[in-house]
This record gives structure tokens, C-alpha cells and sequence, in this order.
């Protein structure tokens, strides 16, 4: 085992000690997973699910958003931030699968593997690889990390990853890094830890449960 993945997986297990093994969340459909993690990108999870539910009150299925428009689609999540964007690439991506032989259903991600599938969503406009790695993990079962802003910041500040990588860079790394029984758990783990210790702004070093082997306090 290298160095970086063995201090990987003991970074893991002293968030686990820290802060609990976290509940696994309730699978979405891979759609609705899909589309509430676009509304997710740039806001708060609150604005994100308040949004989400204000859509589907309005649109229980998805067609009835897709003939709708994105302008109706719009109004329904302007309470999530960005909802002119966030909108036409929901519009879009429900044109796209409307258009295609298996309709409104993410389901067949299911059938493959994990590459084919990261590749299947990130080929929608509006879907990068960290808003496919969410549909695949959360929904589908498959071991794929996810990077958000708190995963970066903590993985550069940890040094688990070069300082100049880019966000996707480092869910590539990650990846490499971290077995796939830890990969959920882990994602979870590591957002946890940049709400509660290790902030962007204000990080809370001095009761952070890993700042005796902090490179940044090192520094």
C-alpha cells in the first residue's frame, strides 16, 4: 500500500472516530437525483431542496417540466439561485433523454460499468463529473467519489492532493485513493468536516480532531 493511500484511508477512519459513521441517505430515482443535484451547484443545501420540492410540487413528472418549458421551470426554482441557468439545462437534459429510445429514465445507468456511466452523464451539457459522481453513488450504488468546494479545500489543506489541482483533478485522485467501501462513507464524512471544523474562512484548527498531523499547521 502507498504512503498517500494508507494516510487516505487513516484520514477516513479518524473522521469516522470523530464524528460517527454517518446514516446512509434514502435512494432517489436517478433522474430526481440528477436534477436536484444541478439545483445543488452554487447554493445551500437548504436553497437547493427548497427549490427541488417547489419544482416537483409543480411538475410531479418530469414530461410535464419538459412541455412546460424552461421559463415555467424557472419560476419553480428561483428560490435556488442561478434558476435561468439551472433551468435550461434541466429543460435540456429532459429534451435529450425525451428524444432517446429509453425516454425519461436514468435507470440503464444501472447496466454499466462505471467509466461508461460517469461518461453517459457528464456528455450532458450542465453535468460535470461531480454532479454525475453524486447520480451514481446516491442513486445507482456505484463506489464513485464525488469532489465538492469542502472535499477540495480539505484534500489540498491535508495535502492528500497537490495544492494547484483542480477540483476534478483531485476526484480523480481520490479516487485511486480510497477503496470503493469507503468512497460513501468518506464523501460524507469529509463535507461534514469542512461544515463543522475545517472551514473555508475561519477553520477551527484548534479543535479540529486531526490537527496534530495537519500539513497546514505546519506550515
Amino acid at each position: 500500500m502507498s504512503g498517500e493511500r494508507k494516510r487516505s484511508i487513516d484520514f477516513i477512519r479518524r473522521l469516522e472516530a470523530s464524528y460517527g459513521m454517518p446514516n446512509r441517505q434514502n435512494r432517489k430515482d436517478p433522474l430526481d437525483e440528477l436534477i436536484l443535484t444541478i439545483l445543488s451547484q452554487n447554493t445551500s443545501d437548504t436553497n437547493s431542496h427548497r427549490a427541488y420540492h417547489s419544482l416537483k410540487d409543480r411538475f410531479p413528472h418530469w414530461e410535464e417540466a419538459w412541455r412546460a418549458g424552461p421559463g415555467s421551470i424557472e419560476e419553480a426554482i428561483r428560490s435556488g439561485g442561478l434558476a435561468r441557468t439551472k433551468s435550461r439545462n434541466i429543460h435540456r437534459i429532459l429534451g435529450e433523454l425525451k428524444r432517446s429510445k429509453r425516454g425519461l429514465d436514468l435507470g440503464y445507468l444501472s447496466d454499466l460499468n462505471d467509466e461508461e456511466a460517469m461518461r453517459e452523464l457528464t456528455s450532458m451539457k450542465g453535468v460535470g463529473s461531480k454532479t454525475a459522481a453524486c447520480v451514481l453513488i446516491f442513486s445507482l450504488d456505484k463506489m464513485v467519489f464525488p469532489v465538492d468546494t469542502h472535499i477540495h479545500r480539505i484534500a489540498k489543506r491535508w495535502g492528500l492532493v497537490p495544492q494547484k489541482t483542480s477540483r476534478e483533478g483531485t476526484q480523480v485522485i481520490l479516487n485511486k485513493l480510497l477503496p470503493g467501501e469507503m468512497r460513501y462513507h468518506g464523501h460524507l464524512l469529509i463535507i461534514e468536516h469542512g461544515r463543522r471544523t475545517c472551514k473555508a474562512r475561519k477553520p477551527m484548527c484548534g479543535s479540529c480532531p486531526l490537527k496534530d498531523d495537519c500539513p497546514r499547521l505546519g506550515l
